[in-house]
């Protein structure tokens, strides 16, 4: 009878500490949390109200985003492919070579808050190279799955812009 006693005792405690486990993995950690880190880009794809698709930093941009644990963020996207100035001067290009530079690069930092709800971020633009972000606040919609980061946007006009970002290791 102990020994049976024994063996029940253990087959119970054996099932509830596996459920406990599996509950514990099943569950979701906070957005946030899986948000945090560094992040490298992969694409910047445009889908417009017609259907078309636009890559408006090319097939292989370049990007890098961080997010702090205390709400700070910055994020840097621009054109792989961009020229370089003939006078390879940093304050000397042509102006061809400074709208070149401006229209393939965008770069913003701020604080940002997130929400559980809807999986979204709202960002609070404290400076951008697009000036008339400047004290904006903005939403992106947060999908992460893995090591894969996909910001979303949805701009008036029926556009969806998705930005996709791999973890950095």
């Amino acid at each position: 009878m102990n020994l049976r006693v024994i063996f029940v005792a253990c087959a119970v405690a054996a099932f509830g500490s596996s459920t406990m486990t599996f509950d514990a993995l099943g569950q979701k950690r906070p957005f946030k949390e899986q948000l945090v880190g560094t992040w490298t880009l992969l694409s910047w794809e445009q889908k417009k109200a017609d259907g078309t698709k636009v890559e408006r930093y090319g097939t292989n941009p370049k990007g890098i985003a961080f997010f702090d644990a205390d709400g700070r963020y910055i994020i840097t996207v621009m054109k792989s492919d961009r020229a370089k100035y003939v006078s390879n001067t940093l304050w000397q290009g042509s102006p061809q070579e400074n709208k070149e530079t401006a229209d393939g690069t965008i770069t913003y930092f701020g604080t940002y808050s997130t929400n559980e709800v809807d999986d979204s971020i709202t960002i609070h633009v404290e400076g951008s190279s697009f000036p008339n972000w400047n004290g904006s606040d903005q939403k992106r919609f947060v999908a992460i799955v893995g090591d894969q980061l996909t910001l979303t946007v949805r701009p008036p006009g029926g556009e969806v812009v998705d930005v996709i970002w791999k973890r950095a290791k």
